[in-house]
């Protein structure tokens, strides 16, 4: 009798347990679109910045800058940090700008702009 019971429960939980993999993918798959979208605007926005200010930049194939050109020399731009920089004012908090952290093999440079991403 234990034996026919054995049976039916370990189907069950190789069945359940081979099914959530397969719900965490379909989980897991527009998470990594979102991030690949907000990796694209972040570039973009940088791109923009940098545009802005007339300073030299290339970018590599997805759009992502890879080398700046600060003080007559082309440095390579290892990391990009983009922080916003929040104000409050009447309770409500606002975004009024961004700091922007370029990290080189020189050192960070930093960039403040009011430009706004979208």
């Amino acid at each position: 009798m234990k034996a026919y019971m054995a049976v039916p429960v370990l189907l069950f939980f190789s069945i359940g347990l081979a099914a959530a993999p397969a719900q965490e993918y379909g989980k897991i798959r527009p998470l990594n679109e979102r991030a690949a979208q907000i990796v694209q605007q972040r570039d973009r926005f940088v791109t923009q910045v940098l545009t802005s200010y007339g300073i030299p930049h290339e970018e590599n194939e997805q759009g992502a800058v890879v080398r700046i050109k600060m003080d007559g020399r082309w440095l390579a731009v290892t990391a990009i940090e983009v922080v916003p920089v929040v104000e409050e004012a009447g309770g409500l908090r606002q975004v009024t700008a961004h700091t922007l952290y370029f990290t080189t093999a020189t050192g960070i440079l930093e960039l403040r702009s009011e430009l706004k991403i979208r």
